[in-house]
């Protein structure tokens, strides 16, 4: 049988488990946690009447969490002695990993340095920078679009100004030559 000294841990424990559910302050508590799980089961109980397959299953439930257990197909097939063999086999790999391991460990003091925890800083404005490069493209490739339609406009305008000046020397020349002394045949 228990002794005192175990049922008065046991009625701490359980005064703290009442504590952190129902919270400091006795008189929000409804009733003790024990009476409430004693009412809650016999609940079940009676609503488990004449569901045999139910209760089946309330006695099988031991076995059901014991086979979706993950390990408990490894305790099926893998006996100690190969659990064993697989980490000897693995023996290379694990010493190569504790090796890096060992020498990212020596190089902590460098991932921890004043210069890489101020890459935070550099990273905002690298960021605002970026902003205003993308902004200076977007502008630049505006200023192209202008440029370029002044380009053609103004080729347009020297196009139509040089058939203008041609249409006027031909005019000139025509009224030129119209206008020019007649020599005469005799000398």
């Amino acid at each position: 049988m228990a002794d005192g000294s175990e049922i008065s841990v046991l009625e701490a424990r359980l005064q703290r488990l009442e504590e952190a559910v129902y919270g400091e302050e006795s008189d929000q508590r409804p009733e003790p946690a024990v009476e409430s799980l004693a009412n809650f089961q016999s609940h079940v109980g009676s609503s488990l009447e004449g569901y045999d397959r139910i209760k089946q299953a309330w006695r099988k439930l031991e076995d059901i969490e014991k086979y979706l257990d993950p390990a408990f197909v490894d305790r099926l097939t893998l006996p100690d002695t190969a659990k064993a063999e697989v980490v000897l086999s693995a023996e290379k790999d694990i010493k190569a990993l504790a090796a890096q391991l060992e020498e990212l460990q020596k190089m902590k003091e460098v991932f921890d340095s004043e210069h890489i925890r101020a890459t935070a800083n550099y990273t905002s404005q690298l960021h605002s920078l970026a902003q205003v490069h993308i902004e200076q493209q977007e502008q630049a490739e505006v200023l192209t679009d202008d440029v370029r339609r002044l380009l053609t406009e103004y080729n347009r305008l020297v196009d139509l100004m040089s058939k203008q000046f041609v249409l006027w020397d031909e005019t000139l020349t025509k009224y030129e030559t119209a206008n020019l002394p007649k020599k005469s045949g005799a000398y």
